[in-house]
């Protein structure tokens, strides 16, 4: 209790009370209903969810949704302890089933699909298949997202450099810019991606410098992050502290990274403070290459 004096009287003023903290209990539920992995689902409401407070939204999934009866499993459940319905469904009729569902209940829901598919259904001017087998179909189109991925981890931190021009992209940079990170999400989408880390103490590989065109991208970060991210893993580690996490040869390292990729004439991109996603996305317009070499494979894996 405060005591404050207004024209000569005392005035009690209680303390502002503190906010009590999000109840998990009393926090809103989100089921989602997906009939395959509940990809897309959670790529979109990850998204969405960062513009309110962590603790304020509990999200259920619920996937591989293909027959009457599971449906009617899963809306069983939610009918016993109810909360919200997202669904990602290609099934019209499952979709239907759905929203009379929580029409019925009073629950609130969102088709998460159906308006954008109805939009693509106009712009074209074709109707949708309603095809679920074709969302993951083992076709030439996956065969080569495989083979993206596996000659990206034969092309990991330097090696194979006998076929480095085989590369769709080559990523280059100091220790701890990223790189196999960032190329193995591009070879999930179909890149053909090699990675070579460099050291100021080496000189670079022939085969990287042989590189011309804009198919190398040089990766920097600042020197105060660098030195963060080195300290962590030698603490992790149980490293002994070598010139690998001194800010001064930190600060010399990125500086000689970027005459080196100044230089070759190769684009350079800072990865400071950048999730992977927003990096690679920005790589690929940096090399001038479409969004995806593949699009249904691409694609696929998020319904």
């Amino acid at each position: 209790m405060i005591r404050k004096a207004i024209n000569g009287k005392p005035l009690r003023v209680r303390p502002a009370k503190k906010p009590k903290p999000v109840d998990a209990a009393s926090n809103s539920v989100i089921y989602i209903l997906s009939d395959s992995t509940g990809n897309l689902a959670r790529h979109m409401l990850a998204a969405f969810i960062t513009q309110f407070p962590a603790e304020s939204i509990v999200m259920r999934f619920c996937t591989f949704i293909r027959g009457e009866r599971r449906l009617d499993e899963v809306l069983s459940m939610i009918d016993q302890r109810p909360g919200a319905v997202c669904h990602a469904m290609v099934s019209d009729p499952f979709k239907r089933k759905i929203t009379l569902f929580c029409r019925k209940r009073k629950l609130l829901n969102c088709d998460l699909t159906g308006g954008v598919v109805q939009f693509l259904a106009r712009v074209t001017g074709a109707e949708p298949r309603n095809d679920l087998a074709s969302l993951h179909r083992l076709d030439e189109g996956y065969q080569r997202r495989i083979g993206a991925l596996e000659f990206t981890l034969a092309h990991d931190d330097g090696l194979g450099l006998g076929t480095l021009g085989d590369a769709d992209i080559v990523l280059a940079g100091v220790s701890r810019t990223g790189k196999t990170p960032t190329s193995i999400y591009l070879a999930q989408q179909g890149y053909c991606v090699a990675n070579v880390a460099l050291a100021m103490e080496s000189p670079p590989p022939p085969q990287l410098l042989a590189l011309r065109g804009r198919k190398v991208v040089g990766l920097v970060i600042s020197p105060q992050q660098l030195v963060m991210i080195r300290t962590r893993r030698e603490n992790d580690w149980g490293m002994l502290r070598t010139t690998y996490g001194d800010p001064t040869h930190v600060e010399r390292e990125i500086e000689w990274a970027r005459r080196l990729f100044m230089q070759q004439g190769w684009p350079i991109l800072d990865v400071t403070d950048q999730a992977i996603e927003e990096t690679a996305a920005k790589i690929t317009e940096l090399v001038h290459l479409p969004t995806s070499p593949d699009r249904g494979a691409a694609l696929a894996g998020l319904w």
